[in-house]
């Protein structure tokens, strides 16, 4: 198999630029007179360049550049029928090049073939991005983390927890009246009782959870039971959930917990239930005026926190989440168009007698390419700003995939910015190898000059 793009699109995407760059090749060069015009164009002005200025090596460097183009780009193809992605060969499970690329050909007898000179310059560029970015992966030292096998994996396992999270359970009917019957029944009671011994009611407005060591403490053994079995079937539930990720070892000791994602997902009942209990609703005998109260007063001193951070997560989250989806398409869609042009390119240069339109070419392809480069540092950047929340978040470990996902906003901003980072990235590395090559060229001219000296010449 031919590894094509990094990712499963961005080599779907390859494989379609490149038929489609094969097909417009044929009508250019082939089918139709269009690139003997052109050639004949070129020829004409080379040939009086050449005798305007009576040196005739213009004409034989057009010559060449025009059978050079004929027997690098496009007389020789290159099967790409059976290509895959970089990633799927280091061990990505999910779609494959094969499945994004199923029915984009309408027309099945269509060979899959590209310029060979184009692909190898394509896997030349594919080794040089995959190369970077196993280097990068080095960092953490954990299979877990590496960016082909889960790309972006803390930003998405963030994303999924909050959505899952706000579903609350939805996926095991059973289970959820339950536990419905629970926080209607067995909870409400529960806290009646605490709330009416006086020392109890400054503490409770504190604990609106089911599963505090206080709360569990005051329920009769019926109840406990009943909560153990609650409590073990939401664990089960939520390690079902999350093995659709594939998320275990290292990754689920380090930023799963379980009981902050208990909470998220009992939340709105149990605040019914608290709601209930401090207005007095469904009454247990409490006294509920220095409850209500204090309910209240909680309640308004905090929507504007509560409003401000929602609405703040609300768009980095779902700036982060779109950016996620729809970067490599946006990657898949650029690296199809730039192949489409490339018989374009050829023509481009063989009018205007000009290798260096073919050069600016590469270099914009090189340019959406490590895109890719960008993002695998965006990953690893992601996964050190969540180890280092997860070691100063306050209150549950997991807490911080609700409260303050800020490397979900980061990832957002930075995606955005990925291709501008690319491109300074692109013009600085080929600035440096310009530069490096020239220092090399004053020097050998140096060294040139100073054998030359020695012998007299």
């Amino acid at each position: 198999m031919i590894p094509m793009g990094i990712s499963p699109t961005e080599a779907a995407f390859e494989v379609i630029g490149l038929v489609n760059a094969k097909s417009i090749m044929d009508y250019l060069f082939s089918d139709t007179k269009i690139a003997a015009a052109v050639f004949l164009i070129g020829i004409l002005s080379s040939l009086w360049a050449s005798v305007k200025k009576a040196d005739y090596s213009r004409l034989w460097s057009y010559v060449f550049m025009y059978f050079a183009f004929m027997f690098i780009f496009i007389k020789p193809m290159a099967n790409i029928e059976t290509a895959t992605s970089t990633m799927e060969q280091a061990g990505w499970s999910g779609n494959t090049t094969g499945q994004i690329l199923q029915n984009t050909f309408i027309d099945t007898g269509k060979a899959k073939a590209g310029s060979l000179g184009l692909v190898f310059i394509s896997q030349a560029y594919n080794s040089i991005v995959y190369g970077t970015i196993s280097a990068i992966t080095q960092v953490t030292q954990k299979q877990d983390f590496n960016y082909l096998n889960n790309p972006f994996i803390v930003n998405k396992v963030s994303l999924y927890l909050g959505h899952f999270s706000a579903q609350g359970i939805k996926k095991d009917p059973v289970l959820s009246k339950d536990t419905e019957n629970f926080l209607k029944n067995d909870y409400p009671q529960t806290l009646g009782r605490m709330l009416n011994h006086g020392n109890a009611q400054a503490k409770i407005t504190k604990k609106w959870w089911p599963g505090d060591e206080d709360v569990v403490a005051n329920y009769d053994s019926a109840q406990r039971k009943r909560w153990e079995g609650l409590d073990s079937r939401l664990n089960d539930y939520i390690k079902k959930q999350l093995d659709t990720l594939g998320m275990s070892g290292t990754f689920a000791n380090l930023f799963v917990d379980y009981k902050a994602i208990k909470i998220w997902l009992l939340s709105k009942e149990v605040e019914k239930s608290a709601t209930q209990i401090a207005s007095n609703e469904i009454g247990y005998g409490i006294n509920p005026k220095g409850v209500s109260l204090s309910w209240l007063a909680r309640q308004t001193t905090g929507v504007f926190a509560f409003l401000a951070s929602a609405i703040g997560q609300f768009f980095s989250s779902s700036l982060a989440e779109f950016m996620v989806k729809a970067l490599p398409y946006l990657e898949g869609y650029a690296v199809m168009i730039i192949y489409s042009l490339f018989p374009f390119t050829l023509l481009l240069c063989l009018l205007f007698r000009n290798i260096d339109i073919l050069k600016e070419y590469f270099i914009y392809l090189f340019w959406v390419k490590s895109w890719v480069i960008i993002w695998a540092l965006i990953h690893y950047a992601s996964i050190y700003m969540a180890v280092l929340q997860a070691k100063l978040a306050s209150g549950t470990n997991g807490s911080w995939f609700f409260e303050k996902p800020y490397f979900n906003t980061v990832t957002g901003v930075l995606l955005v910015m990925s291709p501008g980072i690319a491109w300074f990235m692109t013009k600085g590395v080929l600035s440096g190898i310009g530069e490096a090559a020239s220092a090399l060229t004053v020097h050998a001219d140096k060294g040139a000059g100073k054998v030359s000296s020695k012998l007299g010449v």
